[in-house]
């Protein structure tokens, strides 16, 4: 009997493993800071109401999901989070929001590592 409750928990761990390693794999790959270097920019507006960014990535894997915005001494710092983990999102990407951050002189866009790149005013 002892036997059968070891190859059934053995057969329990192994299934849940199975099905939690994608999963686990694909949060963490889908909540990725993509690096500056590999983003293309097409287009940044800036107005009083309105901030938008539009562009895409410089491969043909990379999956666009999502953002993070900070702001500091009238320049806004925008993180862009992708994945290379081929289910969701586009490979292009258009934010838009509204400007409650006042007068913006600068928008940069910066990585995982702090590195960073100055997208608007063009440099």
């Amino acid at each position: 009997m002892s036997m059968q409750l070891n190859r059934k928990y053995i057969t329990i761990v192994f299934t849940v493993a199975i099905i939690a390693f994608p999963i686990i794999i694909g949060f963490f790959m889908l909540n990725k800071v993509v690096d500056p270097e590999e983003i293309m920019i097409t287009k940044t507006e800036v107005s009083p109401e309105l901030i938008t960014i539009q562009g895409g990535f410089g491969d043909s894997i990379s999956k666009y999901h999502g953002y993070n915005i900070s702001h500091h001494d009238h320049s806004l710092f925008i993180q862009i989070k992708g994945s290379k983990f081929p289910i969701r999102g586009d490979k292009d990407f258009n934010i838009s929001f509204t400007n409650t951050y006042g007068d913006i002189a600068e928008i940069y866009l910066v990585g995982q590592d702090n590195a960073k790149r100055k997208i608007w005013p063009q440099p």
